[in-house]
């Protein structure tokens, strides 16, 4: 139906973002091949990955969201630069935010980073503000996701509403509420990755 088509690039000043699936895919994958993946983070990111978007899709639709993607190849930067250049705006996103797969952040540490994680951040690096992220979990957010969540923006009137309801609806994985959108400055960044209490 027309009133329920969102696009990745309506976002609006004020925006809450939220997160549907756990972070991490491209990592464990990774580990998987590397043969240093538990068997409990192999069935949860097996779990996570089988997981149809539709879930998070069904209980949005009926709160003021306004952009919305997928997150795939491009990993978490990747594609919020696409959201934020298309709707000419800035994100504050919160790294401490999000849900993690198990031993994702492990491998990260170790180095098991996929090789498309470095392409994201050739691609995205120089419109993303890192601040003081350590080099692990911002490596996480140049992830490239196999089957990865929605990222949804949500009018901040509704954002307690929508998180409520997603947290309650069966198929949905998990909800991380990861950021803010922000007015842009003419020559500023497009993402500053900021700890908020």
């Amino acid at each position: 139906h027309p009133d329920q088509v969102r696009s990745n690039a309506d976002l609006e000043e004020g925006d809450i973002l939220f997160y549907t699936k756990p972070l991490g895919a491209g990592m464990v994958n990774t580990g998987l091949k590397a043969e240093l993946a538990e068997e409990a983070t192999i069935r949860a990111a097996e779990a996570s990955m089988m997981t149809l978007n539709k879930y998070a899709r069904d209980v949005m639709i009926h709160y003021r969201t306004h952009a919305v993607t997928d997150i795939t190849g491009f990993g978490i930067l990747g594609h919020l630069r696409e959201l934020a250049e298309g709707s000419d705006k800035s994100i504050i996103l919160d790294p401490a935010r999000f849900v993690l797969l198990p031993q994702a952040l492990e491998f990260a540490r170790l180095g098991l980073i996929a090789e498309g994680a470095y392409h994201n951040r050739d691609a995205t690096s120089a419109v993303v503000d890192a601040g003081d992220t350590v080099q692990a979990m911002e490596d996480l957010l140049y992830d490239p996701q196999t089957s990865g969540g929605l990222m949804i923006s949500v009018h901040p009137e509704d954002a307690d509403a929508l998180e409520k309801a997603l947290r309650e609806k069966e198929g949905v994985v998990s909800v991380s509420r990861v950021g803010r959108v922000v007015a842009h400055e003419v020559g500023g960044k497009r993402i500053f990755l900021r700890t908020e209490a």
